[in-house]
């Protein structure tokens, strides 16, 4: 759309009728926020989803400001195209919105401020949080403790602490029952913690998890005995697992046959009581 056919549907469709619009979609990275939204977010009274995809970064802490004018927003999704410079309270602000439900942010390098404390008298009303950019395993819980909430929880890429973790404060999330997370080099210690901590009311739970190599810290999540003990003492509500484990590069015989002995330790009698049945098969990569 060219500047001079965007700035006539600004004029004569979008402005006049905002205080009617009720979803707002935007998904090309070349169109100038400040010009298209910024300027009609204090007219859109009954907006309650909005869905920003695929924009420049620069623009997410101006939106972010202003979202507090959406006075029935409900739904929210940020998916920018590049990495965000300056990111301060742009999570504190979005948990500050009053009557959020759904969020989905895909904002690259948007970490959890230092300053942001664990939650204790402000919380969100965020039920369904999706965060697909990176989030280390121990900024995790800050985030937690704002929405308590919360029933639908993924994290696209769940990286290893960046500090040692040695705390074990523990969150009331009675709601949350659907989780799904892709783990990148967290060990099952820090993992069991998370589970110990914030998901003992799960009933759903989707794992994916991906190694380069076979070796022995590869094979953690493979110990059929220690998700045993943890899902009978921790998620005794569980009645989906999704568990979705991939190596790249198990080539040898003896990679294989040692691949298959854990394995097989998957068919015990409490695998099959809960009619969790597992497999596994080899391709070649090209």
């Amino acid at each position: 759309m060219s500047k001079s056919k965007l700035q006539h549907y600004l004029t004569h469709i979008i402005k006049p009728y905002a205080y009617r619009i009720e979803l707002f979609r935007l998904s090309n990275p070349f169109i100038d926020l400040s010009l298209l939204l910024l300027p009609i977010m204090k007219n859109l009274t009954q907006l309650t989803t909005l869905i920003l995809n695929n924009i420049e970064s620069n623009y997410i802490e101006q939106i972010v400001n202003h979202l507090s004018s959406l006075p029935v927003l409900s739904s929210l999704i940020i998916i920018s195209i590049n990495t965000i410079k300056n990111h301060k309270n742009i999570y504190y602000k979005i948990f500050r919105l009053p009557i959020l439900k759904y969020c989905q942010l895909l904002i690259e390098l948007l970490q959890c401020p230092k300053s942001l404390p664990v939650a204790t008298n402000e919380f969100s009303t965020i039920e369904h949080l999706i965060i697909n950019h990176e989030i280390s395993i121990d900024q995790l819980p800050i985030l937690l403790s704002y929405v308590p909430q919360l029933r639908r929880l993924s994290i696209g890429n769940l990286k290893k602490p960046k500090i040692n973790r040695t705390e074990r404060d523990s969150i009331s999330l009675n709601y949350l029952t659907n989780i799904s997370l892709k783990l990148h080099n967290v060990n099952f210690d820090d993992f069991e913690i998370l589970v110990t901590n914030y998901f003992r009311q799960i009933q759903v739970l989707t794992i994916a998890i991906q190694y380069i190599g076979f070796y022995d810290n590869s094979t953690q999540y493979l110990n059929a005995d220690r998700w045993e003990q943890l899902i009978s003492i921790h998620m005794l509500n569980l009645r989906v697992f999704d568990f979705q484990l991939s190596y790249r590069g198990l080539d040898s015989n003896d990679e294989r046959q040692a691949f298959e002995t854990l394995i097989n330790k998957f068919n015990s009698t409490f695998w099959i009581e809960h009619q969790w049945f597992f497999d596994h098969h080899y391709h070649q990569i090209t």
